[in-house]
């Protein structure tokens, strides 16, 4: 059950272009891979609970990646991805028993138009074992010969696990460390996500730890030295027979984010509210309140001539949305 992989000279001239993005944000835009070599297989190398399919992962807040192809031939150089050459690369993927198999190698040429891009070699390990019937432990290695910051090799080490005790109860845990040129210390990350999503209760807790020198070479990483707590209840009942007939199931749900950085300074705190009716015939009603809060540490250039100084923000926004049915002439959802 397991293939190979190769690819020599490798053309990317036919590979759909990526959307537009405004980044009005401090942080890296995330843009999904769309190359067929490496979209293949792409979902052996998740790690820690994250995904870097275009619908998950990178998406998935400040969770890091320990491994994002998008690192591999393409050089990015300020908002600009610049495409470096593929020599020769090659993957062995699939599955031994309970053994989840991913190994891949690629060499990139160097390249002096893309930013003095060198010569680099491209590994990466993945392997992952399945316990009893909805749990694995699995171990993730990646290495580039050449740091980004342009001096020596750096490496990327972790061990995760998802356990899964019910059909609606399931555990993700990971610890990761990097090793990157003259970094000693500070550079571990390390997750916990307990989630319980039944029809009619949810709860969710999440731990997340990333160091200030956590740097995943070959990874996504969103932001750097924070430790962020999260918190997620949800009621969901349905009501009797006889009672609101027109409803097949009421929802309130509320939702707390608390970010500080490394020296323990309030950063991002989120609060959510939402109220939602699910009708019989499909159509949706959610009602949603957002109290938020940001620190900038420092100044924010948003556009040219504009900068946001620093200091503490706080903000509130209030929405509701009609989403109709798929059996409806006009689908989609209505807000304000």
């Amino acid at each position: 059950n397991l293939t190979a992989d190769f690819t020599y000279n490798t053309d990317f001239a036919q590979v759909e272009v990526d959307e537009q993005q405004v980044n009005l944000t401090r942080f890296t835009l995330f843009f999904p891979e769309k190359r067929e070599f490496f979209l293949e297989g792409q979902g052996i190398y998740d790690f820690g609970g994250a995904s870097s399919s275009a619908s998950g992962g990178g998406g998935q807040g400040v969770t890091p990646l320990l491994f994002f192809s998008r690192r591999i031939g393409l050089n990015q150089i300020g908002t600009v991805n610049r495409v470096v050459p593929i020599n020769a690369g090659g993957r062995l993927t699939g599955k031994v028993g309970r053994t989840t198999i991913g190994l891949l190698n690629v060499y990139a040429g160097d390249d002096p138009t893309a930013g003095g891009a060198r010569a680099t070699d491209f590994s990466v390990v993945r392997v992952r074992r399945d316990l009893f019937r909805r749990s694995s432990v699995g171990l993730l290695f990646t290495e580039r010969s050449v740091s980004t910051a342009g001096s020596g090799s750096s490496e990327s080490y972790g061990v995760d696990t998802t356990i899964g005790l019910q059909t609606n109860l399931a555990i993700n845990a990971y610890v990761a460390t990097t090793r990157s040129p003259n970094v000693t210390d500070d550079d571990v990350s390390y997750r916990g996500d307990f989630n319980y999503n039944a029809d009619r209760y949810g709860v969710e807790l999440e731990r997340l730890v990333v160091g200030t020198n956590f740097n995943p070479d070959v990874g996504f990483l969103r932001r750097a030295g924070f430790q962020n707590s999260s918190a997620l209840l949800r009621f969901s009942p349905r009501p009797r027979r006889g009672h609101y007939q027109a409803v097949r199931r009421f929802s309130y749900q509320t939702d707390f984010n608390y970010l500080t950085n490394s020296s323990g300074r309030l950063e991002t705190r989120t609060l959510d509210g939402l109220f939602g009716i699910e009708f019989q015939n499909s159509d949706r009603l959610t009602m949603q309140y957002t109290r938020s809060y940001e620190y900038l540490a420092a100044p924010f250039l948003i556009a040219t001539g504009v900068r946001i100084p620093v200091g503490a923000y706080a903000f509130e926004e209030g929405r509701a949305t009609m989403s109709l049915g798929h059996q409806r002439r006009v689908v989609g959802p209505i807000s304000a």
